[in-house]
């Protein structure tokens, strides 16, 4: 009778054992590149800034395409800037202005600007928003992400091999997004926003992995929620390599 007792109890171990996996790898969420490089595309905006809203509806599009998450990656970075113009933008953030001075260091840039569009890195101008970037056809490597709940793992395995200490920056975005404006360049506006950068956060790696808890964020009444990340060498924000696609919170 104990014999019988024991046997199950660890047939209910190696069960409820299988189940615990099972559990997490459906709260896993992982998103990996091949080794062509994606193409981030970066637009750096404001709700004070007149010119912005049709650069927006331009980025917002990419919302019904079929490349996205597969070939592009899009990403809005509302600026602070142009904050003192009578609307204070909710969603700005002096680091997006930091990174977008970045950008005008290393491509040699004597001002910043909205709407201001980088495609990997690179200054780009959208003439009457009516072309998209060409698709990037540099084989860099491979980038994998997984979110497991508030935990982040990503490695990449670069083409050609390299030794220099890499920066991984991990983002989330929101998507459906709107704003009455009330004041400023954009009174009476109503912005419809996507892909809305909501918090970032950057680690580096000497050996191309890491590991660490994604701090809590402002969901900013987000309809819904996406998760994108790049690797870039440190000190330069230029992307390597990107992935992106949407999360379920």
């Amino acid at each position: 009778m104990y014999v019988i007792k024991i046997k199950h109890l660890l047939y209910f171990l190696v069960f409820f054992s299988i189940a615990v996996v099972l559990v997490a790898r459906v709260h896993a969420e992982t998103f990996s590149s091949g080794d062509r490089q994606n193409t981030l595309i970066e637009l750096y905006t404001s709700e004070g800034c007149s010119s912005c809203p049709p650069a927006e509806k331009y980025l917002n599009s990419f919302k019904d395409n079929p490349d996205l998450w597969g070939t592009f990656i899009p990403i809005a970075l509302h600026v602070d800037y142009w904050d003192y113009l009578g609307w204070k933008d909710r969603y700005a953030s002096p680091a997006h202005t930091l990174r977008q001075r970045q950008y005008a260091r290393v491509n040699l840039q004597d001002t910043i600007y909205t709407p201001g569009f980088f495609v990997n890195g690179d200054p780009w101008r959208r003439d009457f928003f009516s072309s998209s970037p060409a698709a990037s056809k540099e084989q860099t490597g491979k980038l994998s992400v997984s979110l497991n709940k508030n935990r982040i793992n990503a490695t990449f395995v670069p083409i050609p091999g390299g030794n220099q200490p890499l920066t991984l920056t991990v983002a989330i975005l929101g998507m459906g997004l709107k704003t009455s404006i009330k004041a400023g360049e954009n009174s009476g506006h109503t912005s419809i926003h996507e892909f809305v950068n909501l918090k970032y956060v950057t680690k580096n790696s000497k050996n191309y992995s890491w590991s660490f808890e994604f701090p809590a964020f402002d969901r900013m009444q987000a309809t819904k929620l996406a998760l994108v990340a790049w690797v870039s060498k440190a000190g330069d924000p230029r992307p390597i390599q990107s992935v992106g696609g949407y999360i379920k919170r």
